[in-house]
């Protein structure tokens, strides 16, 4: 579809974005609760980083950890989450909705476009979870995302690498196929290459915390995306010595 790598971090805090774009990195994905995945960022964080960040945010739409089958209050929210990003004029979005059975649920991603009103959002690993992810991938593709998040149905994309390959083959010229969960500077340039995918997700995180005086019988370490980590991995895709 084009010729240039895009590589997009997984942010959970505002250090990370501020990182995330001083390594040129060309997308974040904003989240919160990184340890489950990723759920909706706050209005707080959301406005700041619109407001202070430069480069396209897509804001994930995930009201909690878990599996991906939601109920209908959790539908409603939502709604209510993408209703305010659009309202901040933020890039993009990112979420995934899947059936009991196993399916992406049509009608609730449907809906959720609907109120989007843009075919800029990506389907997340949800895609993953589900039973087929041939049927999904046509599934998606038929709903309008204008790209999916996986790890090829695996845990991580070491463990898919063959699945997405294959989803590259088959569906890269409908939709954006972009591998993650365990991509790393390492393995970056190496995945890409080998399953001819024009983007790539990463978090490139390591574990920090502040030089605080508390008590000793606690860990308050948290995730932050790493500015050299970030820097290594666009360097490697981008074939930047």
């Amino acid at each position: 579809m084009y010729n240039k790598m895009i590589v997009e971090i997984a942010c959970n805090n505002f250090q990370s974005c501020q990182n995330a774009e001083a390594a040129s990195a060309d997308r974040i994905e904003l989240i919160e609760n990184l340890k489950e995945g990723g759920c909706t960022p706050s209005y707080g964080m959301l406005k700041m980083v619109k407001e202070q960040i430069s480069i396209p945010i897509y804001v994930m739409i995930r009201p909690r950890g878990g599996d991906f089958v939601y109920s209908n209050e959790e539908i409603e929210i939502m709604h209510g989450d993408i209703a305010l990003c659009k309202k901040l004029t933020v890039d993009g979005i990112v979420f995934g909705v899947v059936t009991k059975e196993g399916d992406v649920n049509l009608e609730a991603c449907a809906d959720l476009l609907e109120t989007w009103g843009s075919n800029r959002a990506t389907f997340h690993r949800a895609l993953d979870r589900t039973n087929d992810i041939h049927k999904s991938m046509q599934d998606i593709i038929n709903l309008g995302f204008e790209r999916v998040l996986t790890s090829g149905g695996h845990k991580n994309v070491s463990d898919g690498k063959e699945v997405i390959r294959t989803l590259q083959e088959q569906y890269g010229e409908q939709i954006i196929v972009m591998p993650g969960a365990g991509v790393t500077p390492q393995n970056a340039k190496e995945l890409s290459d080998f399953c001819g995918t024009k983007e790539i997700h990463a978090t490139c995180k390591n574990d920090t915390s502040n030089d605080v005086m508390t008590n000793d019988n606690f860990s308050d370490s948290y995730p932050v995306s790493d500015l050299k980590l970030i820097r290594g991995l666009v360097n490697a895709v981008k074939d930047v010595s």
